[in-house]
């Protein structure tokens, strides 16, 4: 058998220059594309559509755009604060419970607001004429003392209801809430889109809309004092990443209601719905005005929240926002 000999092509200094440029440009290249796909953790308390803007982003690659892998793990919001401190979770869109760890000396910062209102509305049956007959009733909420319990409180108080007389159920999430709701367990529910629009169809009765009472810092951005100080570019780049994906969701209200609609599984009306309650509370700067701020944090203590006065700085850190721009 006869092996043919491998024909050797000459290589020039020039052709090896050109080869050994063109090896390394690719293996940068290379390199820095798996350098800029940074890992990153991001806590939700439920799969829902009040926190659209984390969900839109990773199915539109807005996080992977900015250099980012993010990974979006479902807990409870409480345990979203304790996991940025031991840098478990990088980041979390729960204002609420990061001021309450605030509050308690855990080093953790706001560094954007995205809503500036609480979207939860207090949902009973038909059978239900108004909210004064819920004392001495069950109202869910996802926690005791979680954003939907205190702004449930808040709800009823406006309502006219002592709400020392209301029995709040905790339920773990808003979805279960809903459900208890739905199989007659409660006799109102604290919930959020797109769980009110559905309700609302099924004739059940709207008493009381969160955002109609109040202006606060509630979902945006929150993250470690470690974090901001050892990985700056990181928390930029997701800085970006959410400016980003807001933008895209005032600009394309087609498109975003068919992503409501068939990622949420929720029909056209209460896709609408929700996506005019998500925008209608958008901070377009992520930047809420400091009296505004300081006005909620000193209601906050006031109502016993807090256990001291917080400065708008104790909370909140802008400092990586304005370069982001």
């Amino acid at each position: 058998m006869l092996l043919c000999p491998l024909r050797l092509r000459r290589i020039t200094p020039r052709r090896l220059l050109f080869f050994v440029v063109f090896a390394l440009i690719g293996s940068g290249v290379c390199f820095l594309g798996a350098a800029r796909a940074e890992r990153v953790r991001v806590g939700l308390s439920v799969r829902n559509v009040v926190f659209l803007p984390f969900y839109y982003a990773q199915d539109k690659k807005i996080f992977q755009k900015n250099g980012l892998d993010a990974e979006l793990i479902q807990m409870r919001s409480d345990l979203q604060t304790v996991g940025m401190v031991s840098g478990e979770i990088d980041f979390t869109p729960a204002i609420g419970p990061a001021i309450l760890g605030i509050d308690n000396g855990m080093p953790l910062r706001a560094i954007a607001v995205v809503y500036r209102s609480p979207l939860f509305s207090l949902v009973s049956p038909p059978s239900v004429n108004n909210p004064k007959e819920l004392e001495g009733k069950k109202v869910a909420v996802s926690r005791l003392g979680s954003d939907s319990h205190r702004y449930g409180v808040l709800m009823l108080e406006k309502s006219g209801v002592e709400a020392k007389k209301v029995t709040f159920i905790q339920t773990g999430s808003t979805t279960v809430s809903l459900t208890a709701l739905q199989q007659g367990s409660v006799d109102a529910a604290v919930l959020s889109p797109p769980f009110t629009g559905v309700m609302a169809q099924k004739g059940f009765k709207i008493f009381m809309r969160s955002r109609a009472l109040v202006e606060a810092p509630w979902l945006g951005l929150v993250t470690s004092r470690q974090k901001i100080q050892k990985q700056p570019d990181q928390v930029r780049r997701m800085l970006r990443a959410v400016q980003e994906v807001l933008a895209s969701i005032r600009q394309d209200r087609p498109g975003v209601i068919a992503y409501i609609e068939k990622n949420f599984n929720v029909n056209r009306a209460v896709a609408e719905e929700s996506y005019e309650d998500i925008r209608g509370v958008i901070v377009d700067d992520l930047m809420m005005p400091e009296n505004q701020v300081k006005s909620y944090l000193e209601s906050a203590h006031a109502k016993g929240e807090l256990s001291k006065p917080l400065g708008v700085s104790d909370v909140f850190d802008y400092s990586l926002l304005k370069p982001a721009r």
